[in-house]
C-alpha cells in the first residue's frame, strides 16, 4: 500500500466564540495538538471544516502542515456521513480520521492506527464507556467505499458488520499507550480546557 493520507474534522461549529479547533489550548490552537500527533508516514493532510469562512480561517495553519482545507459543509452529524466524506476527499488507500478536540492524544497511538490499518481494513478503539470510535479510528478506503455504495441507508454499525475483518480495540488493550486513555478526552467545556492545560504543562515539565 502506498502513503496513507489523514483527515482531522474541525466541522464543530464555534467554542466560546472562536472556531473550535483554533480554540487556544496552553498557548496554541487545540487542532495543532492533533495535527502534530500525526505520523510521518502520512503522506495527505486534509483539515475538513464547515464553511468557506472557516476554510480561511484555517489556511495558514495548513500551509503550517503541508495541509489541504476541504469544506464539508456543516449538517454532518452522524459518523457514517463522515466517513463518507473522508471516503471521497482523501488520496491514501488507507486512511487515519481525527477530531480536532482531542488535544491529548499522542502520535504513539495514531501510528499504531495506522500501522494497523494495513491488514485490517478497520482499526476501531472502544472508548471506556465501551463505545466504538468511529472518529477516532483508521479505514481502507476501497472496501468502506464499496460497502458504502452498496448499502446508501446502513449506518456506521451495520457498515462495519459487512467489512470483512475489521478489528475492534478495547480500551483496556490501549493502555499500553496511555493508562488514563486520554486519546479519547475530547474538550467540550471550559473545565475540559482547564484540565487538559493542566495535564499539558505537567507534560512540559
Amino acid at each position: 500500500m502506498g502513503e496513507p493520507s489523514a483527515i482531522v474534522f474541525a466541522n464543530m461549529g464555534k467554542f466560546r466564540g472562536v472556531s473550535k479547533g483554533l480554540f487556544p489550548i496552553a498557548g496554541k490552537p487545540m487542532i495543532e495538538y492533533v495535527l502534530d500527533s500525526i505520523p510521518d508516514e502520512v503522506g495527505d493532510i486534509l483539515i475538513a471544516v464547515e464553511g468557506e469562512g472557516d476554510a480561511s480561517e484555517y489556511q495558514d495553519l495548513a500551509d503550517q502542515y503541508l495541509a489541504r482545507v476541504v469544506v464539508s459543509g456543516s449538517g454532518l452529524k452522524d459518523s457514517r456521513r463522515e466517513l463518507e466524506f473522508a471516503v471521497n476527499s482523501v488520496s491514501g488507500d488507507r486512511f487515519l480520521v481525527l477530531p480536532c478536540d482531542a488535544p491529548l492524544i499522542t502520535m504513539e497511538f495514531t501510528k499504531f492506527l495506522v500501522e494497523a490499518s494495513q491488514k485490517f481494513p478497520a482499526v476501531l478503539p472502544r472508548t471506556p464507556s465501551r463505545r466504538v470510535s468511529y472518529l477516532t479510528a483508521s479505514y481502507q478506503r476501497k472496501p468502506l467505499e464499496r460497502v458504502f455504495k452498496s448499502n446508501p441507508g446502513l449506518g456506521m454499525d451495520e457498515v462495519v458488520r459487512k467489512l470483512k475483518g475489521a478489528i475492534y480495540l478495547s480500551s483496556n488493550s490501549l493502555k499500553i499507550f496511555d493508562e488514563k486513555l486520554n486519546m479519547f478526552f475530547r474538550v467540550n467545556c471550559k473545565a475540559d480546557v482547564d484540565r487538559a492545560e493542566r495535564f499539558l504543562r505537567k507534560m512540559l515539565r
